[in-house]
């Protein structure tokens, strides 16, 4: 196990080229140094033997031989395992202060004062049971609701949700409209009564003049509609059957999209040869 001890803490080896310049570069610096103290007999210079067999000069004997701990940390015997007081000491705090002898103690209650407050708080008790018999005394009888027997085993069933007698015909909302049906039915008129309004509103503030599509125009678009449709279907035709990437399966869902649109057009302008167009 060795020590490394440093003497200062100002050091500088990178531009030593041998031993001699490092130990004469402490000794200068070691007369240069000024005391720290002005008690003179503290101030010890004592010489450490080096492994190599050189004396080294230092300041103190424990102050300035300050070591970077040990190499190999030593472990503790196996015998010192859980022997006692040899762990952590813990102190309680003394944190407690004791009242002052100026300020007023409550006394001290008599055993004769605590006996009577129990007896008065058991007086003060309600007996439940002798209550709840008073009350069913006084309370009125109570009829089992209408039973019929109609099985031999002589057992009871309630007449109520048997279908025996008229339960939902006499009651008030028989027959009649549930509430959430009138609710939507007034949500609904609300709503058409507002879209009624709006497009009313829009027609004055927006007077556009309706013309009817001429059968030339009508034929030009649909030539139009026609032949971009053959165009995109001819795509539609030379893309990949085999779909592996996404960018494939995007281009085909967007080609089949577009000639759902262009039939729906085309049928359009088929079916209705007379067609009106706002200008606006």
């Amino acid at each position: 196990m060795s020590l490394v001890y440093i003497t200062r803490h100002n050091e500088n080896i990178n531009h030593l080229e041998n031993k001699s310049d490092y130990y004469q570069l402490l000794h200068n610096s070691f007369v240069g140094r000024p005391m720290k103290s002005a008690d003179k007999k503290k101030i010890i210079n004592a010489v450490i033997k080096l492994p190599d067999g050189k004396q080294l000069l230092t300041g103190s004997q424990k102050s300035e031989h300050k070591t970077m701990g040990y190499s190999e940390t030593p472990l503790r015997e196996p015998c010192e395992f859980l022997r006692k007081n040899g762990g952590v000491k813990w102190q309680r705090k003394r944190d407690h202060t004791c009242p002052k002898r100026d300020a007023l103690m409550l006394p001290v209650p008599r055993l004769e004062d605590l006996k009577k407050e129990k007896r008065d708080k058991d007086k003060k008790k309600v007996n439940f049971i002798k209550k709840n018999v008073l009350c069913i005394k006084d309370a009125a009888a109570k009829w089992h609701p209408p039973q019929y027997i109609d099985f031999h085993t002589g057992t009871p069933r309630k007449l109520q949700n048997s279908g025996l007698v008229p339960q939902y015909v006499c009651s008030g909302v028989f027959g009649k409209v549930p509430c959430y049906l009138r609710a939507h039915k007034r949500h609904m008129l609300e709503a058409c009564r507002m879209e009624q309004t709006q497009m009313a509103e829009r027609c004055k503030f927006n007077e556009a003049p309706i013309r009817q599509l001429p059968p030339e125009e009508r034929e030009n678009i649909l030539m139009g509609l026609k032949q971009h449709f053959n165009d995109v279907f001819k795509a539609y035709q030379a893309g990949s059957l085999y779909t592996d990437t996404i960018s494939k399966r995007l281009r085909k869902s967007n080609l089949e999209k577009e000639l759902r649109r262009l039939e729906h057009d085309i049928f359009l302008l088929e079916s209705n040869p007379v067609i009106y167009v706002s200008e606006f």
